[in-house]
């Protein structure tokens, strides 16, 4: 949460920030221990990633050109990070079953639209196949959910509590917004660096030409980790006030973040159209076809975004 100091300069609370985000985790797993339904699983899943993104920062904040004196918490965070994993994990399951078969409900050509026995009438049938097949499997992973958090809910609580009480006394311990932009960006050159990898430039390259080639080389988990990098780091930076270079940033991960996640979901729906039907479906083909036109976009994204953060 912002306050103001005397030098009139905005100042964030980073440790409250925090705490705030974990009384939303409580409540969101008391939500979804009752009802799994679509809406419930999102917010879960995205508040853990908010509590990993603020114990990310928590880590960082201790160094950098900016350190902020803090008790001794790593044991504390091992242990609650590791919980969150799994709960984590749990509701990711189900919420890319969702995802999943959303698509393919809005990107299947309608009955009414296609000749009998066309190409587009296979695609139609293999997809409605393929989603009630999911659909199933989601009741499965929703179930598996709740035992986990059922399983996690008291231990979780404890170990929050007990990082709560570790770093209580610096909860009033603030960093101006420059500094909260300066450790998300060096937290995701961190992350970007070696998934890039080095690859020295071709005589009179220009240098874009080179990020490209860069980009074109980066595999699925390299992908994959820059897009989980910049959620991290959007999550870091949304505490800052509007109008702020630091909230500025915010939009610049989260467009990362939105179309690198756009190009993981066709590729697993992808992978899932194969797997059901086999290589040579019309409905792999099709997914494939949207998961390149994804991944090319995500590129697109990547090289406004990296020659700043990884130069």
């Amino acid at each position: 949460m912002p306050v103001a100091t005397r030098t009139n300069v905005t100042r964030l609370q980073p440790l409250r920030a925090l705490k705030e985000q974990i009384v939303a985790l409580d409540a969101a797993m008391l939500v979804a221990i009752t009802s799994t339904e679509v809406g419930a699983v999102h917010k879960l899943r995205t508040t853990t990633r908010r509590v990993q993104a603020h114990l990310e920062l928590l880590e960082l904040l201790g160094h950098g050109n900016h350190p902020l004196r803090l008790p001794e918490h790593h044991s504390q965070t091992r242990a609650v990070a590791q919980r969150l994993r799994r709960i984590r994990r749990a509701a990711g399951a189900v919420r890319d079953l969702d995802v999943q078969t959303s698509m393919i409900a809005l990107d299947a050509p309608q009955k009414a639209v296609v000749h009998k026995g066309s190409t587009g009438d296979e695609v139609r049938k293999q997809a409605k196949k393929l989603r009630k097949h999911l659909e199933a499997q989601r009741d499965d992973e929703a179930k598996k959910l709740v035992a986990v958090l059922k399983d996690e809910e008291q231990d979780l609580a404890a170990s929050l509590r007990d990082l709560e009480q570790m770093i209580k006394p610096a909860n009033r311990r603030g960093i101006t917004s420059s500094a909260l932009l300066e450790h998300a960006e060096e937290f995701f050159a961190a992350q970007a660096k070696p998934a890039l990898g080095q690859h020295r430039a071709r005589k009179n390259e220009d240098p874009n030409e080179n990020l490209q080639r860069r980009l074109e080389r980066l595999d699925e988990d390299a992908l994959h980790a820059i897009r989980k990098a910049a959620k991290l780091c959007r999550y870091m930076v949304e505490a800052a006030p509007q109008g702020t270079p630091a909230r500025e940033a915010a939009a610049r991960f989260e467009s990362v973040q939105e179309a690198g996640g756009h190009w993981h979901d066709w590729l697993l729906l992808q992978q899932l159209a194969t797997d059901f039907h086999g290589r040579n479906a019309e409905l792999a083909h099709r997914y494939e076809i949207h998961t390149n036109a994804a991944l090319a976009d995500y590129r697109l994204r990547l090289s406004e975004l990296l020659p700043k953060l990884t130069a």
